[in-house]
């Protein structure tokens, strides 16, 4: 379903009131990784953005801005 203008807008005004708070970044992975990655996500009860950052705050030895 494609998008509709008020969610772009909202989109674009969300983005631009917190552009100082979050940095954006694009990971790839190969397109046969998909399933396993979404997998232990769900194994974990966790999406799979929260996943990766998850496994990033690990690496970095933080709990991160959201967890204890």
């Amino acid at each position: 379903m494609p998008i509709s203008n008020a969610r772009r807008k909202a989109n674009r005004k969300w983005d631009e009131a917190n552009r100082d708070r979050y940095w954006s970044c694009m990971v790839r992975f190969p397109a046969e990784e998909k399933e396993r990655i979404a997998a232990r996500a769900a194994q974990l009860g966790v999406s799979i953005s929260e996943y990766i950052r998850g496994l990033v705050y690990a690496d970095l030895g933080s709990a991160g801005p959201h967890q204890n």
